[in-house]
């Protein structure tokens, strides 16, 4: 194996292999090495995951640091990453044998090449880039730091830092100060509320005094903490606002008092858990909750569902929706009563509506019970043009399995061209999922009514429908299953390759007309190269 030279110091690559552990004092200074790349090597990795492979090698390296980048499985037997760290590290490895052991025994064979890469030839450094994508997630102004689901984080590229693992953690709030303070001489970060979601955190178990006394709001929704007192860490700050919805230790207590109880031993200036203001029981006042989602899980697709549906609601031309809907689709929708003249005339305009109350012919029950997205879709289009306002929404999760989810989403809205107060909506739909990840509506029940003197929902009576701030909405029409009946019906046309229809297709967003209009003009000026047809 060739030499190479790094700062003019010699070195040669060296294998750690498993099948003969050792760890010489050659190979130890090699590894201590600070501008190289080492490259791991699995094997035996099985159907197991790259996350609970790489936690597993990671803890295996304790009380030493080591962080993964560039994980690649290359065949069915071989698996391989890169990692730069100290000699530490790779001597805690060596001392098990080069071997580590997942959940149930398995385990998993590790060769090392020291000296794999030097950092001239692979100019990557991990802390900077985790301070780089730790500015970007903290909002100055509000002194917000936003780290969740932070091991999936974009700016990370192939560095794997999970925030599950203490030691990882400890690193990313030393790269957060670095990132959010610079050369600032304050030494402890200016952060006001602190998010953690989804991070798979059992504990926070830190030995530095990163948060000043700011910190007043955490969040530790969905994560895998068995206990309030793995919390101590935060004892110190006046914590006023705590959430820890999805957590295992919830379940724990016999009674919400209970709970309620065991946190405030913990947090002793806590005001407000999990969304509820505590302390409030003995006033007899009704805890509220806004949204009610279950634990979350599906919460990125309601959040989605409810921001599409009703953007396209309020677009001028309902026929936008076509797509929503499954072809055996219901829909109802039922008028209150109304509150004032205004909202009785803007009823008349709705000759579907399905009030029993109101029925004098029962027979038009079964009519106003609207079937299919034709029918459903043109009954929409003849109701006023509408603008929703989001901010007073309130959603439940009414039932959930894996392919289905029933949601009710409640608020105020108003009429674009009519002068009125706004009314007060209720809409339950019924998900269905369908192939290619799209999910279709299979029940759409509505109701509207003008707003209640006593209605819970807070909203601004004096909205007035901002027509020039409503954002145009653009669907994108196409699945990918349909993107690619496209894209071979244009190769079938055209005789072009799979890459060039591709390519034609993209650039007029997937119109298929547009593309072979494209096509014929091109073709016919003699402008299409000759290996678009290879």
């Amino acid at each position: 194996m060739s030499t190479s030279k790094i700062n003019d110091v010699p070195w040669e690559p060296l294998r750690l292999t498993y099948l003969k552990p050792s760890f010489n004092a050659e190979e130890l200074a090699l590894a201590a090495r600070q501008d190289l790349w080492h490259k791991f090597i699995l094997s035996n990795c099985g159907q197991h995951g790259k996350a609970e492979i790489l936690k597993a090698i990671i803890n295996a390296c304790e009380p030493e640091i080591l962080l993964p980048v560039m994980y690649r499985v290359e065949s069915e037997y071989k698996t391989t990453f890169l990692a730069k760290c100290n000699s530490g590290a790779i001597d805690n490895l060596v001392k098990q044998n080069l071997c580590v052991v997942l959940h149930g025994g398995y385990e998993i064979y590790i060769d090392i090449v020291l000296g794999f890469l030097s950092t001239k030839e692979l100019p990557l450094n991990p802390n900077k880039i985790v301070a780089q994508s730790l500015y970007h997630r903290y909002e100055s102004v509000k002194k917000i730091l936003n780290l969740d689901e932070f091991e999936n984080e974009k700016l990370l590229g192939s560095i794997f830092c999970p925030i599950s693992i203490p030691k990882i953690f400890h690193f990313v709030l030393r790269c957060t100060k670095q990132g959010i303070l610079g050369n600032n001489r304050e030494s402890r970060l200016s952060v006001r509320e602190l998010s953690l979601k989804n991070n798979n955190l059992t504990a926070i178990i830190l030995f530095e005094k990163f948060f000043n006394f700011h910190l007043s709001k955490l969040d530790l929704r969905h994560n895998q903490i068995l206990d309030v007192e793995y919390l101590r860490y935060f004892s110190e700050f006046k914590i006023t606002e705590l959430w820890l919805d999805g957590n295992p230790l919830c379940t724990q207590y016999k009674s919400a008092q209970d709970y309620v109880q065991g946190v405030k031993n913990v947090f002793p200036h806590l005001q407000k858990l999990d969304g509820v203001i505590i302390g409030m029981e003995k006033k007899f006042i009704p805890s509220i909750q806004t949204h009610f989602l279950r634990d979350g899980s599906k919460l990125s697709l309601i959040k989605q569902f409810v921001k599409h549906f009703f953007a396209m609601y309020d677009q001028e031309d309902r026929i936008i929706m076509n797509g929503l809907y499954d072809k055996h689709a219901l829909y109802s929708m039922t008028l209150g009563a109304g509150t004032n003249y205004v909202h009785k005339q803007i009823a008349k305009s709705f000759v579907t509506n399905r009030n029993l109350l109101k029925f004098v012919d029962y027979a038009k029950c079964h009519e106003f019970l609207l079937r299919g997205p034709d029918k459903i879709i043109s009954a929409l289009r003849r109701q006023p043009s509408t603008l929703h306002d989001v901010h007073t929404f309130n959603v439940d999760l009414l039932y959930e399995n894996n392919n289905l989810l029933a949601i009710s989403v409640q608020g105020l809205f108003s009429y674009k061209d009519i002068p009125s107060p706004p009314m007060i909506f209720n809409r339950t739909f019924i998900i269905v999922g369908k192939e290619d990840n799209e999910y279709c509506i299979t029940n759409d029940q509505y109701f509207i009514d003008g707003p209640y003197s006593n209605s819970t929902i807070q909203g601004n009576n004096d909205i007035k429908p901002d027509i020039k701030n409503i954002p145009r909405f653009i669907p994108t029409m196409f699945s990918p299953s349909e993107k690619d009946q496209l894209l071979v019906f244009l190769q079938e046309l055209t005789s072009m390759n799979e890459t060039f229809c591709s390519r034609y297709l993209e650039d007029v967003d997937w119109d298929i007309r547009r593309a072979i209009t494209t096509f014929i003009k091109m073709y016919t000026l003699n402008d299409i190269p000759p290996e678009a047809f290879q």
